[in-house]
């Protein structure tokens, strides 16, 4: 009995003891391979009570298909992370704080790790499930997945299914309650769907409804298409007070809908090349590969600086800036059925304008922050994006990661700056890197940070070592 995704599947088989209807053994297999409890062993099962996994899915259904942020203001690369994260956080806060904070994990673990389904067997090894976007981290004691949202859900919904069937079997009567509810899971009230999706409390996701501020869900398949930039906008900016998610939602739904043929086609292009050649690779070598693509697209010389504004707009990306609360909100990006594609940048960080920069298109930091953005609406807009660039932001770190390579890249390619630190002659000292660095900031319009980083990569090529230096030359970089 075999619950089947293209690449998750949940193995059921009935107990060899005759007479235990309910009871089966189950062993999880990705990509061909078994995973769960043993990996490798396919023949190591778990011995279940069936009902119990259909109670959690069943308990669990919106969280699992619908909650995409963590439980409270930490940004782990995987839920495994969470605890440790969570525990380095706690430090002199408050008992009170972090009490609440404690139980607030452990609800969220109790949900999104499956090994908690089964009643009475303790120290089963984690089985994570975590939605992020258009794909669902699957992780393990040793391994983690990115597998499509769709695939997780079908597989799911499949095992949930043949539970029904086999309680149904067993004794109708007895578990029809069960599967009554198993049936009955994507119910739920449009508040409730709007605060799962976006992490938000039930009664701030009332107040932006009854407001019209954000649209309710239609439903539970509405929520779960997580197609809505503004709903996505409210979820990158949940961490922050409601007063600044409101200004941040406003500053997302001053973007009109705007022709993007251009931008569409070569994000296509992009996602394309790298989900084909490097979809296992590390995010920040993704973001290296896709301004690479870019690149060669536009036919940009490497000993030239890049204006990206006029690649942003000549790509069909609406720029504007202003002055905004918070001041930590560097920029955002949106692009969706009804608003975008549109980049904001903020007058108001530090990082956007610094004394001495002459306007907004020369000034550094805005051009790193715009080829950020950018890299967001080419790898993050599969069908609807909202990113939001603040301190405290819900953005997923593998994005932001791949959002801080691509820049880099665009803006000042690895090789070229290899190739000026050559020229100088390969200087290790404070002094001399100091020049390299300060010349490339002046040729390609980047920030210190951005051309330290350039050099360092470039040295590592070397195999030479320069992060301690250069971090003494770009301090906080």
């Amino acid at each position: 009995m075999t619950a089947i995704s293209p690449r998750l599947v949940f193995d059921l088989r009935r107990h060899e003891t005759r007479g235990r209807k309910t009871t089966c053994t189950l062993a999880i297999f990705v990509d061909g391979e078994a995973v769960w409890p043993v990996r490798g062993e396919e023949t190591a099962r778990l011995d279940i009570q069936i009902d119990d996994l259909l109670a959690h899915l069943t308990d669990y259904w919106k969280p699992l298909m619908l909650r995409q942020v963590y439980p409270i203001d930490v940004t782990p690369l995987r839920p495994s992370d969470l605890r440790r994260h969570a525990e380095l956080r706690w430090t002199g806060l408050p008992s009170a704080v972090v009490e609440l904070e404690e139980e607030a994990v452990s609800r969220f673990e109790r949900a999104h790790d499956i090994s908690h389904a089964f009643a009475g067997l303790y120290g089963l090894p984690a089985f994570w499930i975590l939605r992020a976007g258009p794909v669902v981290i699957i992780e393990t004691a040793d391994r983690h997945w990115r597998l499509p949202f769709d695939d997780v859900r079908r597989a799911l919904a499949l095992i949930g299914d043949r539970i029904c069937a086999l309680l149904a079997a067993a004794d109708l009567k007895r578990w029809e309650p069960a599967i009554d509810a198993w049936k009955d899971r994507n119910t739920g009230d449009a508040v409730g769907l709007l605060a799962w999706s976006t992490g938000l409390t039930k009664a701030l996701a009332g107040q932006l409804i009854q407001e019209a501020i954000l649209a309710a869900p239609r439903d539970f398949e509405d929520a779960a298409a997580d197609a809505d930039e503004l709903r996505i906008a409210a979820r990158m900016a949940g961490a922050l007070p409601p007063d600044q998610i409101y200004a941040i939602i406003g500053l997302a739904r001053q973007f009109p809908p705007r022709p993007s043929v251009a931008l569409r086609n070569l994000a296509a292009t992009c996602l394309d090349r790298v989900a084909r050649h490097y979809g296992h690779a590390a995010a920040f070598l993704q973001g290296e590969v896709a301004a690479q693509i870019l690149r060669n697209n536009l036919g940009l010389a490497t000993d030239k600086p890049v204006d990206v504004f006029d690649v942003a707009t000549t790509l069909g990306i609406e720029i504007r800036h202003a002055t905004a609360e918070p001041p930590t909100l560097d920029g955002l990006a949106i692009w969706g059925q009804h608003h975008g594609p549109g980049v904001f940048l903020n007058d108001a960080s530090g990082r956007i304008l610094r004394p001495g920069d002459s306007t907004l298109t020369a000034s550094p930091g805005a051009r790193v922050t715009l080829a950020h953005e950018l890299c967001h609406l080419l790898l993050d807009g599969d069908h609807a994006v909202s990113a939001v660039d603040v301190l405290k932001a819900r953005m997923p770190v593998t994005a932001e990661q791949r959002a801080k390579s691509f820049a880099g890249e665009f803006l000042l390619p690895t090789a070229t700056a290899g190739r000026h630190w050559g020229e100088a002659g390969h200087p290790v000292d404070r002094a001399g890197l100091t020049i390299v660095v300060e010349a490339l900031m002046t040729s390609y319009g980047v920030t210190r940070s951005v051309a330290a980083w350039k050099i360092e990569h470039a040295a590592r090529e070397r195999e030479i070592d320069l992060s301690a230096v250069l971090d003494a030359v770009a301090p906080r970089r």
